[in-house]
């Protein structure tokens, strides 16, 4: 907000902002009562200069670089890396073995030979080991993609700081 500068009878420069126009206010080096003007006349004072905070905005778009391109990259890292993490097989190994102590060799035979033994050296994938496949698949590349974004952010990032050290130079 612009204030202006209002001179006391002692020289004391007081800052006066658009809505004290038409009041008073204490003058701070004397402490005498100062009427101020009204706002035609209030706006053609002199602008009260404003401390200077640094020098540089609180906010600017390396800072948004920066913070945009380290939360996007943790963001995309964490996910890719979870996609990458194992998943449980839809094939329940301990399941089988177990139905496989319940049986006698011969029936165990028998499946084998009705059903495993025509399929030469292996057997054909049961459509849940196709769905799982296709998963697997399918999250690989989407981690791939993750992986690949994470980078794309952390550049982002570096371009940010880069942008600061630039402007503080």
């Amino acid at each position: 907000m612009k204030e202006y500068q209002l001179t006391c009878q002692c020289g004391e420069m007081v800052p006066v902002r658009a809505g004290q126009a038409g009041g008073e206010i204490l003058c701070s080096g004397c402490g005498n009562r100062l009427a101020v003007p009204k706002f035609g006349v209030l706006s053609r004072l002199p602008l009260a200069e404003e401390p200077d905070a640094g020098g540089h905005p609180a906010w600017n778009s390396s800072k948004g670089l920066v913070l945009l391109g380290f939360v996007g990259f943790l963001v995309f890292m964490v996910a890719g890396v979870w996609l990458r993490l194992p998943t449980q097989s839809p094939v329940q190994a301990a399941a089988i073995r177990e139905q496989m102590t319940k049986k006698t060799n011969a029936e165990i035979y028998d499946a084998w030979k009705n059903h495993l033994s025509k399929a030469t050296v292996e057997r054909p994938q049961w459509v849940v080991e196709k769905q799982y496949a296709q998963q697997t698949y399918l999250k690989q590349g989407a981690s791939w993609v993750l992986l690949l974004l994470s980078g794309v952010a952390a550049v982002c990032g570096l371009i940010g700081i880069s942008g600061l050290v630039r402007s503080s130079q």
